[in-house]
């Protein structure tokens, strides 16, 4: 009797774990399904709009003909073929997987892996030229050279300000060369 007592919370827990493994997921509901179809139904009438999105009458009628086609058992894809046939592809919110249409799938995934390699290759290049530069040598440069830049700098500062504030220009016709 003990060892029963001992071991009943792992019976419980191991039958437990046998009887969730048993259930089964329930079919999606008839308005589920009609409502993933509506989501994928492009309105004829509305540019850019689902007809679960539309507020056209159009829409409206669309979306009691994949109710009605529910409810009399036809499959999500035979509705989807049935407004294909109707209205043509464009109905369609993303386009079939297959034949011409695959390229819309794989075009955009084409583009950006050439894009990614053509960076790579141009950071590659740059490397290579010296053009880009490792942290190490983007390091502040010893300060003698900051100071010698920061004269230089203070010098042309004080010339512009010197030419505004003094007159301008120097005798003579006035030059418009070096103006923008």
């Amino acid at each position: 009797m003990r060892a029963f007592i001992r071991f009943s919370p792992l019976l419980f827990l191991l039958s437990l774990t046998l009887l969730l493994g048993c259930v089964t997921q329930s079919a999606p509901s008839l308005e589920e399904e009609a409502q993933r179809i509506d989501k994928s139904l492009m309105c004829p009438v509305c540019p850019g709009e689902t007809i679960d999105q539309s507020q056209a009458a159009l829409a409206n009628q669309m979306q009691a003909i994949v109710r009605e086609k529910l409810a009399a058992g036809e499959t999500g894809q035979r509705i989807l073929d049935f407004f294909v046939e109707r209205y043509g592809e464009e109905v369609l919110a993303a386009p079939h997987k297959k034949g011409f249409s695959l390229f819309a799938w794989v075009i955009p995934g084409i583009g950006v892996l050439l894009g990614m390699g053509a960076v790579a290759a141009a950071v590659r290049k740059m490397k290579r030229r010296g053009e880009v530069q490792s942290p190490a040598a983007m390091a502040m440069p010893a300060g003698e050279t900051l100071e010698g830049e920061l004269a230089l700098y203070l010098a042309k500062v004080d010339e512009d300000l010197g030419r505004v504030l003094g007159g301008g220009y120097p005798s003579g016709p006035r030059s418009t060369e070096g103006r923008g």
